[in-house]
Formats: C-alpha cells, sequence, structure tokens
C-alpha cells in the first residue's frame, strides 16, 4: 500500500507529468512527426510554468482549506475530548526525535496541547502500524510527544489502531463514537475527514492547521516555485482522494 501511494504521487505531480510530455514531444520528433511534437513540448513547458505559480497553488487549495469556519477555543467549551488523526513520523535513518516528526504532525499535536491546557480535555491519538518500521504505532509515539510538551499522562488517549483516515475514525467510533469532539487536523484534509466523522456520527468540529495557502485569490505573477508545485500536487492528491472516499468507501 505505501508503494502504491508513493508511485500514485509521484505520477499526478505536476513536475513528472511535465517531464514525461517533454519526454513524449522528443520521441514524436525523432519519429519526424515534428508539430506534434513542438505541440505536446508546448503542453509541458506551459504546464510546468503555470504550476510553478503560488497563485495557481492557491486557487487550487483555496476550497480545500478555506471552506469551513475558524474555530477558537471560545467556540469549543462543549467539547468532551480532542481527537488528533494521524500524520507522520520518520521511523529511519539516524535522527533527533524532533527531526521525526512531519511537520503536520507537530502542528496537529501542538495545537491539540493547546486546546487542553484551555479546555481542560483530553487528547486521542489514532494510528497503527503505517510506518517504514512496522514495529511502531504511530499514537504510541505521537503520546509520547505530547507528554514531553507536558501534557500529563491521563489526558492523553492513545488508540495504536488505523493505517489511514477511514479505519482510524472507525476506531475512535468503536470507543469514542457517543463523545463530543474537536477535530485538529490540517487544512487540506478536514473536508474529507469532516465527511468520514459525518458519516461515522461522530459530532466533531473541525480545527484547522497546517495551512499550504495564504488564501490570496486575487491573481498575481512571480517567480517560478518548486514549494508551489509542491503544494498543487497536494491538492490534486485531496481531490482524487475526496473523490475515491465518495466512488468506493463513502
Amino acid at each position: 500500500m505505501d508503494f502504491l501511494k508513493q508511485i500514485i504521487l509521484l505520477l499526478i505531480s505536476p513536475l513528472t507529468i511535465s517531464v514525461l510530455l517533454i519526454l513524449m514531444s522528443y520521441a514524436f520528433k525523432r519519429a519526424n512527426y515534428l508539430n506534434t511534437g513542438k505541440k505536446i513540448l508546448l503542453m509541458g513547458v506551459l504546464m510546468l510554468m503555470v504550476c510553478s505559480q503560488p497563485w495557481v497553488a492557491n486557487v487550487l487549495l483555496y476550497p480545500l482549506e478555506y471552506n469551513s469556519k475558524r474555530y477558537h477555543s471560545s467556540d469549543l467549551t462543549r467539547s468532551d475530548a480532542i481527537f488528533v488523526p494521524a500524520c507522520y513520523y520518520q521511523t529511519q535513518y539516524d535522527l533527533p526525535e524532533v527531526s521525526r516528526w512531519h511537520e503536520c504532525s507537530i502542528q496537529r499535536l501542538i495545537q491539540a496541547k493547546i486546546f487542553s491546557d484551555e479546555l481542560k480535555i483530553p487528547i486521542i491519538v489514532t494510528g497503527g502500524s503505517f510506518l517504514a518500521d512496522k514495529d511502531v504505532k504511530y499514537s504510541e509515539k505521537a503520546k509520547q510527544f505530547l507528554e514531553t510538551l507536558g501534557v500529563t499522562p491521563d489526558k492523553v488517549i492513545s488508540i495504536p489502531e488505523g493505517i489511514d483516515s477511514l479505519s482510524e475514525v472507525e476506531a475512535l467510533k468503536t470507543r469514542f463514537g457517543h463523545m463530543t469532539l474537536v477535530t485538529v487536523t490540517s487544512a487540506t484534509h478536514q473536508y474529507r475527514l469532516a465527511q468520514i466523522l459525518k458519516n461515522a456520527d461522530i459530532n466533531s468540529e473541525i480545527f484547522q492547521v497546517d495551512f499550504q495557502s495564504s488564501g490570496e485569490l486575487n491573481p498575481f505573477l512571480s517567480l517560478p516555485s518548486i514549494l508551489a508545485l509542491e503544494r498543487t500536487r497536494r491538492a490534486i492528491y485531496e481531490y482524487l482522494a475526496i473523490v475515491k472516499y465518495h466512488v468506493l468507501e463513502k
């Protein structure tokens, strides 16, 4: 499953698609289809130029990241617990502990800690054996990280189950489906996760972190950016994941 996901991430990358188009144009030119080769080359170059613009990434990400209300802790006083779905933790290589955490994991867990301190409610972390080292369970590492931040052990509930959003919510529902939750997740992930929680009959408000766009929709030009290419890829992946959920898993 991990290998298949990596292949999909590679194939939907605008950079990969642009390179493939440029290589195709060369092949057509070698076969004496010069006009076709020129058109394909133009497509590849245009795609690379367009998708490397931060504004284009903003436009693609906006419906994902800014589709719902932004909450404050004062709006969430009726919540029973904070739910933090898994992101990623690097189990390979000789790295300092803090460097093993992906940015989205860091932001989700720190925000959960802030809410826990303010609202005096526990944090629920999920995630099983989906990391490179299958002996490491994500939720147990997340629990340890929260405790190093000062959260008391009795305020962190670890559910070491789930390899994706759907299975994590299923594990959550089994034990805490009756609770009113505040869910802390990445902004690009919020729409899909909200749908999964709703279909599981779990009452939860979503608090967004790890924004990938500025929310600026007014057109602007800037130098091509590799970061914009990555954010465009991330938007494409999330849209495909939403379609997959509604077609195959809902």
